[in-house]
C-alpha cells in the first residue's frame, strides 16, 4: 500500500488544482493508497499568499481566516477523511470565487456536505482540534515539507523509504502512483514512522 501525504496552502488556487489532479489518479490506481490532504499554515505561506493577492498589509487578517479554515477542515476530519476532503474543495472553491470566510457560510457548507452540524461545533473550538492541527504542523517539519503544495508517498510493502516532490506533473504522479512506485520507492531515503527521519530525497 501507498501512503500519499499531500501538504497544501487551504488559501492556494495552486494547492486545489493539486488537489483536483491527484485525487483523479488516486481514484484510477490500480495498488491500494491512503490519501491525507494536510492543509499547513507557515508565516512564509501566510506572506506568500498576501502578495499573490496583492494585498501584502493584511497579512493578520489573512493568517487569522487561513488558521479558522485549516482547524474547520481539521474538525470535519473527524467526521472521515473523505468528507473533509470535500469540504477543503468546496470551501476552497468558494473563497476563490469572492466568497468571504463567515461562520454562516461555513455551517452552510457543513450541511451541504452532508456532515454532522452539532458534533462539527463541538470539534470546532476543541483542544483535541487544536493538537491535530499542530500534530500535522509538526509532521509537516519533520517530513522536511517546506513548500506548498508538497507530496510525500511512502511505501509500507517494503523498506520504510518515502519519496518528497513539488512536481505535480502527469509524469512524477504516474512515476509515484503506479504499481512499479513499490518497487522505484524503495531507493529513496526518507521520513522512517518509527519517528526517525533522514535526508527525503526529492522526486
Amino acid at each position: 500500500m501507498l501512503e500519499v501525504y499531500h501538504f497544501v496552502n487551504p488559501l492556494s488556487g495552486d494547492s486545489l488544482e493539486t488537489e483536483k489532479k491527484l485525487a483523479s489518479y488516486v481514484t484510477t490506481a490500480t495498488e491500494k493508497i491512503a490519501l491525507q490532504v494536510i492543509p499547513v499554515m507557515t508565516m512564509q505561506s501566510v506572506h506568500e499568499t498576501a502578495v499573490a493577492l496583492g494585498h501584502p498589509e493584511q497579512e493578520q487578517v489573512l493568517s487569522q481566516t487561513m488558521y479558522r479554515f485549516i482547524l474547520d477542515v481539521k474538525a470535519v476530519q473527524f467526521q472521515g477523511k473523505k468528507v473533509a476532503r470535500r469540504f477543503l474543495e468546496a470551501a476552497q472553491t468558494a473563497i476563490f470565487s469572492g466568497q468571504p470566510y463567515t461562520d454562516e457560510f461555513v455551517m452552510g457548507l457543513v450541511a451541504d456536505i452532508a456532515a454532522d452540524q452539532t458534533l462539527f461545533l463541538e470539534d470546532r473550538n476543541s483542544d483535541l482540534t487544536i493538537q491535530a492541527y499542530r500534530a500535522d504542523h509538526n509532521m509537516a517539519a519533520e517530513m522536511g515539507v517546506t513548500q506548498f503544495p508538497t507530496l510525500v508517498v511512502y511505501n509500507t510493502n517494503g523498506a520504510n523509504h518515502a519519496s518528497r516532490t513539488t512536481d505535480f506533473s502527469d509524469e512524477s504522479l504516474r512515476s509515484l502512483i503506479t504499481p512499479s512506485a513499490s518497487q522505484q520507492l524503495n531507493t529513496y531515503d526518507g521520513y522512517l514512522h518509527n519517528g526517525h527521519v533522514t535526508e527525503i530525497e526529492e522526486g
